[in-house]
């Protein structure tokens, strides 16, 4: 008997109440209405989503609902207006649809459609039909749907953009996997963090996401893959799909991240967090490596739990992101993945531990909070033909215990097992490779060059001295020894005032060291060198650097970091490489600074950390590439990579600010949104590009809802300059969902975390940080001073004031009143 344009009446199961078990129950569904499709469902599987969905702990989940999301079918009949399907097709569902017209489908930067999708929390989407009913009732009830897919029914509808056609050979009770699983968890390896050959890689979780996981940075090359998990009866599949080093992090009394960061010699390329743990997605991204690290969150975490972050994590060259099912365009990319299964380049079989009817749901989820299956398939065709067991599969019923009110309580407590204990995921300290800019409004700066005599032997000159913290620098006579091998000795011509220097003379440094001479933002003339010194002689136009770039480390030969390894641990002591120190004053050791110390007429520095430029520039100018403007400008060329036309917002508009500002015009951005507290400031950050400055002040909502308002969902790139965690979490969520970037400028003070809900990354957007703006110094400065020599960029306009050397003081008041952009220091 034909059911077309009837009402079905069939199995279901029902989730009545959050924490309680499925009640299967016959349910009737309605027939499609236009542009929607009624699918048989033949299996299903059982997935974590699933289980968040009925957690008590999930306050957005409508009831009564029809669960399940990763389910295989063939079509019963079509609603009007679909002409892509007809019945008898075998088909996918998909939680994430694709529509092909939004401005999401028409993006290649993201897979998201935003045509029946609000995506509102990662589970909680599409609880009914885009014309908003439902085509299920229950004792007539209406049941609520659940991601568009309620793969959970003999019978389910869906949307026709949210199915895919797939070849009629496929088996049905494997291919169902693809609907959200092994996608999600391959894609994650593939698409998202885009593993690339020899990597190293390390997934956190292995159940069924985490073993696609496994399987995608194999299939992408990767040379070393660390499988993560506390359950070691994991670990023989894992190695069979790829895995080279299963760990346990119980079996280390050190945090996992810091294992993994030993074992890899530095951490790991590329880190996949497969569980939904806020603790092991801070423990995935610490265990990355400094300076190309990428961190992919593919768990869902609930309950509105924000992931904390170190932002010198991110300043340091890591990047976070996360993943929504894979990154795959759904319709496009699920037939593609089915055929690639079918032949066998890669395996869904073994990811299928238990192949049970559907009645025993109930059981299927015991086994998975027990954590005895990857994956469990739920049979719903009476009469159907398995294609055979995956491996270690089992059939029929596997005497689980009856869930109750108690399971809730596994439920919660099995996503507190895949972690270490909170003792365990400390943050791992972090090599110190000189300090990145931190600031918020900018001193001035000076003008005419001068040139010092040359000298031999120990100089004594001039220089501000920091004695303690917290008090004003004293204008001393030092001793300048001369430079050992490899050194350069330089008088410095002109210098700017700095908010990391007002930052470690406050005391809130950690590793801030006392006496000291600081200053990194400097130019000068190179007065003698060491032995062994080749590329700089004296008279050489320079700018020291506090980023060196040594050319041989691992650092300096990846493309992907502009940080430095070679000096770094003596040059964050504040000593020179050999570890002492070429100052002395009254007869003591004076520490060196970020491996400059421009606030002394003579300094001393590693010829790494010295780029020669134009003779003819202007020092008094250029000495602001050495810091502030590089950084801004490059944040924008360099880290986000700003596409032309695309839309900005710049937080904070000082010096970094400006120079940004200055950066999205140059790439080409269509508009730019300075945000500011102190209206002061607009008018300028129009003179450098701003299409449009707004002030927080000025507004009852929170400045990110303000922005996603006013640019239609959201920017394209977002840059926080001023230090500030609470604005770096509005800078993130002021970003566009699908593709949104947000770039840390500014440096937090010490011990201080950025958190965001994690939700925030799987829906597109990515976060991370620039130290130097990205360039590679010594040999990108050059081109800077060319770039403003030939006025490309501005230079001049960031100095307020110029003022003589034992002024600096007031240099540091100007700034800290917020009177300046930049102060120049004259010697």
């Amino acid at each position: 008997m034909s059911t077309v344009d009837k009402v079905i009446k069939c199995k279901a199961a029902i989730a009545w109440e959050a924490g309680n078990p499925f009640s299967i129950e016959e349910v009737e569904v309605a027939p499609p209405k236009e542009h929607e499709i009624r699918v048989k469902i033949v299996a299903t599987g059982v997935c974590r989503s699933d289980a968040h969905a009925v957690s008590p702990s999930f306050k957005e989940g409508l009831f009564p609902v029809i669960l399940g999301h990763e389910g295989a079918g063939i079509v019963e009949s079509t609603g009007p207006g679909v002409t892509k399907f007809q019945p008898g097709d075998k088909v996918i569902p998909l939680y994430v649809p694709q529509c092909g017209q939004c401005k999401f489908c028409l993006s290649p930067k993201t897979n998201l459609c935003e045509k029946i999708s609000k995506i509102k929390t990662p589970i909680s989407d599409q609880d009914l039909m885009p014309d908003g009913t439902s085509r299920f009732t229950c004792k007539g009830k209406q049941i609520y749907h659940f991601m568009g897919t309620s793969t959970f029914s003999e019978y389910t509808v869906v949307a026709e953009t949210s199915l895919v056609k797939i070849d009629a050979a496929a088996p049905l009770d494997k291919v169902c996997l693809i609907g959200c699983g092994f996608s999600t968890g391959y894609g994650a390896a593939l698409n998202t963090a885009k593993v690339e050959p020899g990597s190293i890689c390390a997934v956190f979780g292995l159940g069924g996401v985490g073993l696609s996981a496994v399987m995608g940075c194999k299939a992408a090359g990767a040379s070393r893959i660390f499988a993560i998990d506390i359950n070691k009866d994991k670990f023989s599949l894992a190695k069979e799909l790829g895995a080279t080093d299963c760990l346990n992090p119980q079996d280390f009394k050190k945090p996992i991240q810091e294992v993994i960061t030993e074992m890899s010699s530095g951490g790991v390329d590329f880190a996949i967090e497969c569980i939904g743990n806020i603790a092991v997605m801070k423990a995935a991204l610490e265990c990355t490596s400094v300076g190309w690290g990428t961190c992919t969150i593919v768990g869902v975490a609930l309950g509105g739990q924000s992931i904390p972050v170190s932002p010198m994590q991110l300043i340091m060259g890591k990047k976070i992101n996360a993943t929504f099912f894979g990154g795959w365009k759904s319709v496009d990319s699920i037939p593609k993945l089915v055929a690639d299964y079918m032949a066998k380049k890669f395996s869904l079989d073994a990811l299928v531990t238990y192949t049970l009817p559907f009645d025993k749901i109930n059981d299927a989820f015991d086994l998975m909070y027990e954590g005895k299956s990857n994956r469990t398939v739920l049979a719903l065709l009476t009469g159907l033909h398995l294609s055979g067991r995956g491996r270690g599969e089992q059939t029929g019923s596997p005497a689980p215990r009856r869930r109750s009110g108690a399971s809730v309580i596994a439920l919660r407590g099995r996503a507190a097992r895949h972690p270490a204990p909170k003792r365990r995921l400390q943050r791992a300290r972090m090599p110190r490779l000189g300090r990145p800019l931190c600031e918020r409004a900018w001193p001035g700066c000076g003008e005419d060059r001068l040139r010092g005599p040359m000298a031999s032997g120990v100089i004594k000159c001039q220089a501000a001295v920091a004695w303690e913290a917290g008090k004003p620098l004293s204008i001393e006579e030092v001793e300048v020894a001369p430079p050992k091998a490899h050194e350069v000795r330089i008088k410095v011509v002109a210098t700017a005032v700095c908010h990391t220097d007002a930052y470690t003379l406050s005391g809130a440094d950690p590793e801030g060291c006392f006496p000291v001479i600081l200053g990194h933002e400097g130019a000068g003339i190179v007065e003698s060198v060491g032995e062994g010194v080749t590329k700089l002689k004296p008279g050489d136009t320079v700018i020291p650097l506090y980023v060196p770039q040594c050319g041989e480390c691992k650092f300096c030969l990846n493309p992907k970091t502009n940080l430095c390894q070679k000096i770094r641990v003596t040059q964050g002591k504040g000593l020179m490489p050999d570890g002492t120190s070429r100052f002395t004053c009254k007869g003591k050791q004076i520490y060196h600074f970020m491996g400059t110390s421009t606030f002394s007429e003579y300094t001393v520095v590693a010829d790494i950390s010295v780029a020669k430029i134009d003779a003819a520039a202007s020092l008094d100018k250029v000495c602001l590439l050495g810091c502030g403007i590089s950084t801004g400008y490059g944040a924008v060329i360099n880290t986000a990579k700003v596409d032309p036309g695309s839309t900005c917002a710049v937080f904070g508009l000082g010096g970094v600010g400006l120079a940004v500002i200055m950066g999205c015009k140059v790439a080409g951005a269509s508009r730019i949104i300075g945000v500011d507290l102190n209206t002061d400031k607009f008018a300028k950050a129009k003179e450098f590009g701003a299409t449009e400055c707004i002030n927080p002040k000025d507004f009852k909502k929170p400045i990110q809802e303000v922005l996603v308002e006013l640019t239609d969902g959201g920017v394209d790139y977002s840059f926080e300059c001023i230090g500030n965690v609470g604005v770096m979490r509005a800078a993130l969520e002021a970003c566009h969902k699908g593709w949104g970037v947000s770039v840390i400028v500014g440096v937090a003070a010490a011990g201080q975390e950025i958190s965001t809900r994690p939700f925030q990354l799987v829906t597109g957007r990515t976060w991370k940080g620039t130290a130097f703006g990205g360039w590679k110094s010594v040999e990108s400065v050059p081109k800077l001073v060319a770039e403003y020599m030939s006025k490309k960029i501005k230079v001049d306009e960031f100095v307020t004031h110029t003022l003589p050397f034992d002024k600096i003081n007031e240099a540091f008041e100007l700034m800290h009143a917020g009177k300046s952009i930049r102060s120049v220091l004259k010697f």
